[in-house]
């Protein structure tokens, strides 16, 4: 979608908080903010924690092989924990927008990270392992999904070293934790990790489906996984935000203006809010109360590369290439190595007809890919750009 300049993402797809010692207190009653709107849209109910958790028979026959197979710790513990990063390395497909449960992703053999760390969790869980999930605070970073701009956050998994325990039948040991983590880009980054609650991460999957319930136009559906996101964790406070954009795009502005508020009370650093916040200002016509709020997202986003990596993509989008071109280079003067932001730069050019700077920019793009499936991805498009280069 087009957004003029002020308007911010409009929706959060696993945005993450870090866990805080004490609960902060919310500035409304939860009751006061779910009404239960009339919404266009069919409801189901949504996934139970149950559901969502739950391993296939035959997954579980599988992990029960493996821990009956030996009576040695270490080659117990060696098999289970090449299985469970198989996942992680070439078991399964990244698809950042494929939320699914613990069984579905077995099915599909392809999820984001939240329900690839959701499927690691429950295998650890089914030989006995302590797991924790953790939140990793990327920088904000935005994706393009179902003609919608999303904010992302992301989650890893940490399984725990433990003691040995005498007459213990299939129990698997640990030296050290080990951190298991879909996302090669987060992994060298070693961005800080915080340890988070189940509850939090069934309402991040919660959140995950009414984003894409609300992208396909199902509002019913949207509030309603919102509503069961705020019952699992009400001091998740992503959810209040995107409640309040759902509201907002309903026309129930001071709902929505509450649900904001509910959110920067739980997490007042959240930039997304502010700008969701700012936006609403500025469409009721409060341009006062709207300005020195886009003042505060801008002095925080303006060093973010990601975030003209995102004002690239939606000018590419719009067609406007230029305009597409002069963000990509201000997200590659602030991160040298956004393989994004180069690939965004070649198939710029390439619009523009510029066959020989697009091969430049692919080749970039292609060195500084943190994957092998990157790599490849680039690599096939760099040697179709190079054949078009020589064929003038």
């Amino acid at each position: 979608m087009k957004l003029p300049v002020w308007i911010y993402p409009i929706a959060i797809i696993v945005l993450l908080s870090g866990c805080q010692s004490t609960a902060p207190v919310m500035l409304f009653p939860p009751e006061q903010l779910l009404v239960a709107p009339a919404l266009k849209g069919e409801v189901t109910e949504p996934e139970t924690a149950e559901q969502i958790f739950a391993l296939p028979q035959h997954t579980r026959f599988e992990l029960l092989r493996l821990i009956s197979s030996t009576d040695s710790i270490e080659e117990r513990t060696t098999s289970v924990l090449k299985l469970i990063l198989s996942y992680a390395q070439d078991g399964l497909l990244y698809d950042n927008a494929a939320t699914k449960t613990a069984s579905e992703t077995i099915a599909a053999g392809r999820a984001n990270c939240l329900s690839l760390s959701i499927l690691a969790y429950s295998m650890a869980k089914e030989l006995g392992m302590t797991a924790v999930f953790q939140d990793v605070q990327i920088p904000e970073y935005w994706t393009s999904e179902l003609s919608q701009t999303w904010l992302n956050g992301h989650v890893n998994l940490r399984l725990q070293h433990g003691r040995a325990l005498r007459g213990a039948p299939g129990f698997v040991l640990l030296a050290k934790d080990i951190v298991v983590d879909f996302d090669p880009y987060s992994l060298k980054q070693q961005f800080p990790e915080h340890a988070i609650s189940v509850n939090r991460i069934v309402a991040m999957f919660y959140n995950n489906k009414a984003a894409v319930a609300f992208a396909s136009g199902n509002d019913a559906q949207a509030y309603r996984y919102y509503q069961a996101a705020i019952e699992a964790d009400a001091y998740y406070a992503p959810s209040w935000s995107n409640l309040g954009v759902l509201y907002r795009t309903n026309q129930m502005h001071n709902l929505a203006e509450r649900s904001y508020q509910q959110s920067l009370t739980l997490d007042p650093s959240s930039t997304n809010t502010l700008a969701n916040l700012a936006y609403l200002h500025r469409q009721r016509g409060e341009i006062a109360k709207a300005e020195p709020l886009e003042k505060r997202v801008m002095a925080k986003r303006r060093t973010n590369p990601y975030y003209h990596l995102m004002l690239g993509d939606e000018a590419y989008k719009g067609q406007s290439y230029d305009t597409a071109i002069s963000h990509y280079e201000k997200a590659v003067a602030l991160d040298d190595k956004n393989h994004e932001a180069y690939f965004g730069l070649a198939r710029s050019y390439y619009a523009i007809q510029n066959n020989q700077q697009a091969a430049s920019y692919m080749l970039k793009a292609t060195r500084n890919a943190p994957s092998a499936y990157d790599q490849q991805r680039y690599r096939h498009k760099l040697a179709v750009l190079n054949q078009l280069t020589s064929a003038y």
